[in-house]
């Protein structure tokens, strides 16, 4: 027997059990892939680099022979470190801004703020690091280098 609508009033039909659930489903997946790909969308985007190096200056040597002198602006994030790793050059770095570590081989570790100057010998195996989880480390690097070899020696 079907049913007519009485006058002025809207019949609701029931979605039989197979269609709700579906609905539901479709729903609840709806909700779920949002929160996923909120969840995991900063990934999609490329994160901001480590760290930034602007090249200042790079001229040769007068009177030193296969040495050349790098000056360079770097800033790294918070929280950035570079590994073990040496130089086949000598470097000095004055910090311009920020906190870090410096730690040599075999030396104690060395905190480094504004206003310090720090000199790492040719093949001396250092690591470095920002310390702070908010705030950028900025600081200069003078590189006395010999052409022709690699900035840096990674260690793993």
């Amino acid at each position: 027997m079907v049913r007519e609508p009485r006058a002025g009033r809207r019949e609701e039909h029931a979605m039989p059990f197979g269609g709700r659930a579906i609905r539901w489903l479709m729903i609840v997946a709806t909700l779920l892939g949002g929160i996923g790909i909120g969840a995991t969308g900063h990934r999609l985007v490329a994160a901001p680099p480590a760290f930034t190096e602007t090249p200042l200056l790079r001229t040769d040597l007068a009177g030193i022979d296969n040495y050349e002198l790098i000056v360079s602006r770097l800033e790294t994030a918070p929280g950035w470190s570079h590994g073990r790793h040496y130089h086949a050059g000598h470097e000095i770095v004055y910090v311009l801004e920020g906190k870090g570590a410096l730690v040599a081989e075999g030396k104690p570790e060395q905190r480094l703020q504004a206003g310090t100057v720090s000199y790492v010998t040719s093949g001396q195996i250092h690591a470095g690091r920002n310390t702070s989880r908010t705030a950028a480390f900025k600081f200069l690097l003078f590189r006395i280098h010999v052409k022709g070899q690699p900035i840096s020696i990674e260690l793993h």
